[in-house]
């Protein structure tokens, strides 16, 4: 007989003063949420999903940052950590960015090499990335380095006008089950981390303020491309699965309604076509 309880999550997050890391956040860019979780469980589902979802082993991405990485969105029914985690983070989110939000992916990303000074977005929708490291980084080893401050526009924009790739970072040296969260218009880049395995795991959040319904369908649509290929198995381990939409009746009709998942679709289904192509068809559809 039910209870009319939910079951207990199988991961807890603790964030004892969310208005501190407002401040921080409005302030510098980003805030670390310390010792937020016990990160075991979810560093063995990351390593679960990634030795499972690619029929390349060795099959790797690069970044516009110069980084390579492979990834695999986890937001299925068999990542109940990364369902938790991320719904968990939805509400610290709404209460950083002081508005309901929609999430993004939410998925685990081993990185090798390092990456250069960039920001994830410059678009108009206000959002948030919340990512976790699984191994301990610091500054010489690996770590998340940010420009404080370089999300506000005019230092930005200064910034960009200034061409300069020796910018005065500072290193947000992290142990697992800390969490980083930082506002997407931050640069920030990876130093020290060429011969280490890095691995991440992240969900992205996007303020659903009033009126901005066309900022988070441009916001969505950027990030799902219809000539992207991640290499995972998009049958297996889809953005957004039936598991995903159940976690929030309000999350699930605002993605649905500002194209989030309509855009992940096209993105998935053209890279499974892609793939089932003839290899004469796959060389032609790789040259262009």
């Amino acid at each position: 007989m039910s209870t009319g309880r939910r079951p207990a999550a199988p991961v807890t997050l603790t964030v004892p003063d969310v208005a501190a890391a407002t401040r921080h956040l409005g302030t510098f860019g980003y805030t670390v949420l310390t010792a937020a979780f016990d990160a075991r469980p979810l560093a063995d589902e990351i390593d679960r999903v990634l030795a499972d979802a690619f029929a390349d082993p060795d099959h790797q991405n690069r970044g516009s940052a110069g980084n390579r990485f492979r990834y695999a969105p986890m937001m299925v029914a068999s990542t109940p950590i990364s369902l938790s985690l991320a719904r968990q983070l939805g509400a610290v989110a709404a209460e950083l960015l002081g508005a309901p939000v929609v999430p993004g992916r939410a998925k685990g990303t081993e990185y090798a090499g390092i990456s250069g000074w960039h920001r994830d977005t410059e678009l108009a929708a206000r959002s948030v990335g919340c990512l976790t490291y699984l191994e301990p980084l610091t500054a010489r080893a690996g770590a998340l380095w940010v420009l404080p401050g370089s999300h506000h526009a005019g230092y930005a924009e200064a910034i960009v006008a200034g061409d300069d790739p020796d910018l005065p970072g500072v290193p947000v040296p992290t142990s697992p089950g800390d969490v980083i969260v930082l506002d997407e218009r931050l640069f920030h880049c990876s130093k020290g981390g060429r011969r280490r395995r890095r691995r991440q795991w992240r969900v992205d959040f996007a303020a659903d303020d009033a009126g901005a319904d066309a900022d988070l369908a441009e916001y969505f649509a950027a990030q799902h491309s219809p000539d992207w290929d991640g290499g995972y198995d998009v049958e297996r381990y889809p953005s957004y699965g039936a598991a995903w939409r159940a976690l929030d009746a309000r999350w699930d009709a605002r993605l649905e309604a500002i194209g989030a998942y309509e855009a992940g679709r096209i993105e998935e289904e053209a890279a499974a076509r892609r793939r089932a192509a003839p290899p004469d068809r796959q060389s032609v559809v790789r040259a262009r």
